[in-house]
């Protein structure tokens, strides 16, 4: 019988990775133990069991790689040499050539990596002679550059996006079984009390009503209290089963500490730096989205600290310091989120050289540059390709700088928030949720648009107050304890008019930069499950996901960072022409479909661009809705009950206030016929579903219209 390794591939992998983590971590450890032999003999046993596994997977390159670590960690044990920091480097680099193996097993199933150079410096090593990773270290950089050329992952550590299989323990099966159980017990019981109402229903139809009515009533009474409990409890057993499928997604944030400490000591090796870390254990788990964006995210800060903060033992002892750099990292929960703070003792920000590079690259904004104040130029070390390093290393060549800790950070609804002083050291604060699967925030209008304002971008909530908006040169501010804050109101933000019944200021906040977002009504705070957009809203670059409501209609949630982004983008004299563009006639949309997902699409998108919408369900819906309110345009589907697309238009076309008024199709199928059909009967656009954009959508509303695009 043929061996099929196919379905051991994937445990294979999880396992060797956490083998390279306690080898990586015992090597750590040694550096500062070097004749710690059980220290030592721990690594051995490590690599003997990749050896082992690898070939009895068939992975020839992997057993190679630890077969010849092996010799070189043999010759420590048995005296012939001691570690020193090449056989630590070397350790390093082996585990990252084993981790790339790894990740072609996953992709294409086979460990092709070429382990030549690394055996000729085994060799060198295990019999004591002097050697260099220089060829190692150059082929690796040849191939992390060729890795992201092609868009793979900067770093050689671990892949997240390789783990398939989460370790779940049995208490946790047993409580989401216990909870379904509990589900599946209420339902019973309400299917039990809906059978009595029925009985009673039957009771109620014959005989005479005035006999044991007073009973009845008491008996109904009795089963609607029992219902109401029973839904009650449902409702908590559907919350408690939900969060406990949700926790299944979520990983330890531990697991991203012992590559982290790996970096640091190969960086530092790399650049002649002496640096150590102190980065405690934590008990926080997140989730796995988070966890793979939060990778890069670490590696970077640390990467910077080593490259750009920490100086060389030389220039520490230069500036009195103990020539040991130290960078930290730790961690801290609070309620749905974990706050990590990443510092070092280095040298800080030089700002001076921040505020001449900024104004080199916007000198434009040189006069604003030149007032800022060290928290207003913080916004510009997050732009992509900015530095002040004037030489280049192995580390800050790279071109990214901090936009990829910003846009990552992005992504999983994190905040950052940078303190640094000269000479002293820089401290970089993330807050990020524990999972992306819900969100907490405020349910907000803006007229009757309805948006939720994710709650960790908001720092304060206040009155609308005329004597607090002040006029300064044509833009108009909040005072928020003595600070002044641009206002604009979220309306004219979304590209409709400023409304006249605002009622509240929210004030935002991202990378130290404030917004004073006025609202005309806050409806309530809501902990709510997140949903992708919808392929069609995804162009819509303001939203960054939707949630429903208890009315079952989909809530665009408002995306901060680049609705802040792009106010940025706005000159301040630029800001009353910006508004009273907008102050435009606002036009109603009427969407007509049977399907209750593509109206509150639709409806989306015409209100994210400044229309009212009224939604109506079939033709004769339609028809009562525009009698009753005057509707500038029609978008509707062709297919539905009651009332099809086609007589829809022939009677709109029947009523005098309507001869003009565009009417757009919406259809799932093209069929030129019934293209000619509906043309012929006064239609002046037909979309096909499966060509749908939001820009062409409300490019036809806008054109037919008659206004600009």
């Amino acid at each position: 019988m043929q061996f099929d390794k196919s379905v051991l591939v994937e445990g294979f992998i999880a396992e060797t990775n956490e083998h390279i983590d306690t080898i990586n971590d015992c090597v750590i450890s040694l550096r500062n133990d070097a004749g710690n032999s059980d220290m030592i003999a721990s690594v051995l046993r490590e690599l003997h069991t990749v050896k082992g596994t690898s070939r009895m997977m068939g992975y020839p390159s992997l057993e190679q790689l630890a077969h010849g670590l092996e010799d070189v960690f043999k010759g420590i044990q048995q005296g012939k040499y001691k570690l020193n920091d090449q056989i630590v480097q070397l350790s390093f680099l082996t585990g990252d050539c084993v981790r790339r193996g790894l990740s072609h097993i996953h992709e294409d199933g086979t460990d092709d990596v070429d382990v030549s150079a690394f055996l000729k410096v085994f060799a060198k090593a295990a019999a004591g002679e002097l050697f260099s990773t220089d060829m190692i270290e150059d082929r690796n950089n040849q191939e992390t550059a060729a890795g992201e050329s092609s868009g793979e992952n900067e770093t050689d550590t671990r892949s997240l996006g390789n783990i398939t299989t989460i370790r779940v323990s049995i208490e946790r099966i047993n409580m989401i079984i216990q909870s379904f159980d509990n589900l599946i017990t209420r339902q019973f019981r309400l299917k039990h009390q809906l059978e009595e109402l029925k009985l009673f229903e039957q009771s109620l139809g014959s005989g005479d009503k005035n006999t044991g009515i007073t009973g009845i009533k008491h008996s109904v009474r009795r089963i609607r209290k029992q219902i109401e409990e029973d839904l009650s409890l449902m409702e908590n057993s559907v919350l408690n089963t939900q969060h406990l499928v949700l926790d299944l997604r979520m990983l330890p944030l531990d697991m991203l500490f012992s590559p982290l400490k790996k970096t640091i000591e190969s960086e530092a090796l790399a650049l002649g730096k002496d640096v150590t870390f102190d980065i405690p254990q934590t008990d926080s788990m997140l989730d796995k989205i988070i966890l793979e964006q939060l990778n890069d995210v670490l590696l970077h800060l640390v990467r910077n600290s080593i490259d750009h903060g920490i100086e060389s033992p030389e220039e520490r002892r230069a500036l009195g310091k103990n020539p040991q750099g130290l960078i930290s990292v730790h961690t801290r929960q609070i309620a749905s989120y974990v706050v990590i703070t990443v510092a070092d003792d280095g040298n800080g920000i030089r700002y001076d050289k921040v505020r001449d590079k900024a104004a080199g690259m916007f000198p434009e904004q040189a006069k604003a540059i030149a007032e800022m104040d060290e928290r207003g130029l913080q916004q510009y070390l997050f732009l992509s390709g900015f530095s002040t390093r004037e030489e280049t290393t192995a580390l800050s060549g790279r071109g990214v700088g901090l936009d990829i800790v910003r846009t990552s950070m992005e992504k999983i609804k994190g905040k950052i928030r940078l303190r640094s002083k000269l000479h002293e050291g820089t401290e970089f604060e993330l807050t990020i949720p524990l999972s992306l699967a819900t969100q907490q925030g405020l349910f907000v209008y803006a007229g009757e648009r309805k948006f939720l304002i994710p709650s960790h971008y908001i720092t304060e909530i206040t009155a609308v107050s005329a004597e607090r908006f002040i006029d300064m040169q044509n833009q108009t501010v909040i005072t928020v304890h003595d600070q002044l804050i641009p206002v604009y109101y979220l309306s004219s933000i979304l590209g409709g008019a400023k409304t006249e019944t605002a009622s509240s200021v929210i004030v935002v906040e991202y990378l130290e930069k404030q917004l004073a977002v006025v609202v005309d009504r806050i409806e309530q705070y809501v902990n709510v499950v997140v949903k992708p957009l919808p392929p069609l809203m995804r162009d819509f670059g303001a939203l960054e996901g939707i949630v429903f409501d208890e009315n079952y209609a989909i809530i665009p949630i408002l995306h901060i960072p680049e609705i802040m982004s792009r106010l940025r983008t706005l000159p301040a004299y630029d800001i009353k022409k910006y508004e009273a563009k907008n102050e435009r006639r606002i036009y109603t949309v009427l969407v007509v479909d049977d399907s209750n997902t593509t109206r509150q699409i639709e409806k989306t998108i015409f209100e994210a661009s400044g229309y009212q919408v009224e939604t109506a369900v079939d033709g004769i819906d339609a028809l009562d809705k525009m009698r009753a309110r005057h509707m500038d345009a029609v978008v509707t589907d062709i297919k539905m009950p009651r009332m099809d697309g086609l007589v829809l238009v022939n009677n709109i076309r029947r009523l005098e206030e309507y001869a003009d008024t565009p009417v757009i199709i919406v259809s799932a199928v093209y069929d030129p016929e019934v293209k000619a059909q509906f043309m012929d009967a006064g239609v002046q656009a037909f979309i096909v579903k499966s060509d749908f954009q939001r820009g062409n959508l409300v490019q036809a509303v806008k054109e037919l219209l008659g206004e600009e695009y």
